[in-house]
């Protein structure tokens, strides 16, 4: 054949196969819903045909049952010069203490500082400075940060990052909620109530 015939007509063979396809169909198994997962607060609910250990990380909601404006205080314009004797991480870590100290926007609880710095991964040391006072006073170390407002004594150590959730599978990271004792110069570690 070549461009220039003039048979309009064009012969295909027919393709001719020894195979065929043959589709089954697959048998569905249902689901079978028990408990996958039961660790503290976590029950985790689901198809128990999925092997345990599969399941990489579990997302556990935090919620608070308490608030900031539960523990609420005034905001004091003080400032005393800090004793970086007062305390043993005083000594050690002036450098960073000083400049939490200075920073006029780090307040907590009314007239306090809360002065954080890293110690490894995830790790982070802190403590309170009174600015009536300027002595320092223990804190809760934390893994993940912390959080807290100016005129509020109460304290949220490994604060959820997005959407309220946090991951189980890190026993550092589980965020605990304190309560500054104004008298005794101590945090409180609150739990939920059962």
């Amino acid at each position: 054949m070549s461009c220039t015939d003039k048979n309009d007509k064009i012969f295909t063979s027919e393709i001719k196969s020894d195979t065929t396809k043959s589709y089954h169909k697959k048998e569905k198994t249902k689901p079978l819903f028990d408990t996958i997962l039961n660790e503290g607060n976590v029950i985790l609910y689901g198809d128990t045909t999925i092997q345990k250990d599969k399941i990489r990380r579990v997302l556990i909601k935090f919620e608070p049952y308490i608030a900031f404006d539960d523990y609420k205080v005034n905001i004091e314009n003080v400032k005393a010069k800090l004793d970086l004797d007062s305390h043993e991480l005083g000594k050690q870590f002036r450098t960073v203490i000083r400049e939490c100290y200075n920073d006029s926007e780090n307040l907590f609880a009314g007239h306090y500082t809360f002065a954080t710095w890293g110690c490894g991964s995830p790790c982070q040391m802190n403590v309170l400075i009174d600015r009536r006072t300027g002595k320092i006073y223990d804190a809760p170390d934390s893994s993940v940060g912390s959080e807290y407002k100016k005129n509020s004594r109460m304290l949220i150590i490994n604060p959820p990052e997005e959407e309220n959730y946090y991951y189980n599978d890190c026993i550092f990271c589980k965020p605990e909620i304190y309560i500054l004792n104004e008298t005794t110069k101590k945090f409180e570690k609150k739990e939920p109530l059962q």
